[in-house]
């Protein structure tokens, strides 16, 4: 008959567990800590790679927005406040007998009437519809046909001709 095991130490403590239920604790417990490491691993390293990955991609597009504003500042068109500060006329056939262009507003392709309210650009002289012009002029600050720069009462002449050259 076995012999039932002793512990060395001399009292009544219960017998120690067999060795393979001891491996298969600490079997368990390793794979625990194994499963605790990957979990960390997943929820900290992970997204910190990722980040690391993405930063790059975040730089060049904050790069781009602040070049992509720096460059549309020269683009901004005109506040209806400065727009009010343009001349304005009441279309006749007086005011084309000056000029050499068409009857027709270059925006829309429509043809001026009598006493429409339009508006002729100080530094090319195009004529153009007020309402049409005014809807261009709050996007881009340049003539529709030519580009020149268009210039407030404010403005000198000669700060406009040189703002047209930097425009192009």
């Amino acid at each position: 008959m076995p012999q039932p095991l002793r512990s060395s130490s001399s009292g009544g403590s219960p017998p120690s567990l067999p060795s393979k239920s001891k491996e298969k604790f600490l079997s368990l417990i390793l794979k625990a800590v194994i499963m605790m490491l990957l979990i960390c691993f997943f929820f900290l390293i992970l997204p910190l790679a990722s980040f690391l990955l993405f930063l790059p991609l975040v730089l060049r597009h904050r790069r781009h927005r602040l070049r992509q504003r720096r460059y549309s500042r020269l683009s901004y068109g005109f506040s209806v406040k400065q727009l009010r500060k343009l001349p304005q006329l009441r279309f006749s056939q007086e005011t084309t007998d000056g000029h050499s262009e068409s009857d027709t507003c270059a925006i829309c392709l429509d043809e001026f009437n009598q006493g429409q309210w339009c508006r002729n650009l100080v530094g090319c002289g195009h004529l153009f519809h007020r309402r049409c012009l005014d809807s261009w002029l709050i996007q881009v600050t340049s003539c529709p046909i030519c580009r020149t720069r268009v210039c407030l009462d404010d403005e000198g002449p000669r700060s406009a001709e040189f703002q047209g050259l930097l425009d192009l």
